[in-house]
């Protein structure tokens, strides 16, 4: 089957272009900036690295994984397994995504003595694209009907 992008709903437009924005901000030198104002003979240094670093690197691959999901089944959907909740394995992957690339960028060191350590104008901007796309996938497995797999607890233990 294939789609048209305008007749699409309006999440699953929302979860492609949120997705594919987070992937694109994820290569820009801003997502976690490291800047000295101290004095002396060195002022005004200041440098970046991309999302694509530490753990953040991780949430990344999740992002993408959501972004490839929701595509695949908007565009491609004979190509996924049947029985599989697909709108819940993007919503976990973006979810946990999202919390590892907002946790690194926060939590990427200490500063000090001039030293100033944290997000950088594209790590701003990719928190934004990232919790859109989980909020997205949210609305879509919400909308969707797919339900939470059963937890059986009456399963005998082996043993």
């Amino acid at each position: 089957m294939t789609a048209n992008f305008k007749s699409l709903n309006r999440f699953d437009q929302g979860a492609l272009i949120a997705g594919g924005l987070s992937i694109l901000l994820s290569f820009f030198s801003s997502y976690v900036r490291v800047s000295y104002s101290g004095g002396g003979v060195v002022k005004g240094v200041s440098a970046g690295t991309s999302a694509w670093t530490s753990y953040a690197t991780f949430g990344m691959l999740l992002i993408v994984a959501a972004t490839a999901v929701v595509a695949t089944r908007i565009f491609a959907s004979s190509a996924l397994p049947e029985g599989v909740p697909w709108n819940l394995v993007a919503v976990a992957a973006s979810a946990l995504g999202t919390v590892l690339i907002i946790l690194r960028a926060l939590t990427a060191g200490g500063g000090g003595f001039g030293v100033n350590v944290g997000p950088g104008w594209s790590g701003w901007v990719l928190f934004v694209t990232a919790i859109a796309l989980t909020v997205c996938t949210a609305k879509l497995f919400k909308g969707s009907g797919e339900k939470l797999p059963e937890l059986n607890k009456d399963t005998p233990s082996a043993g």
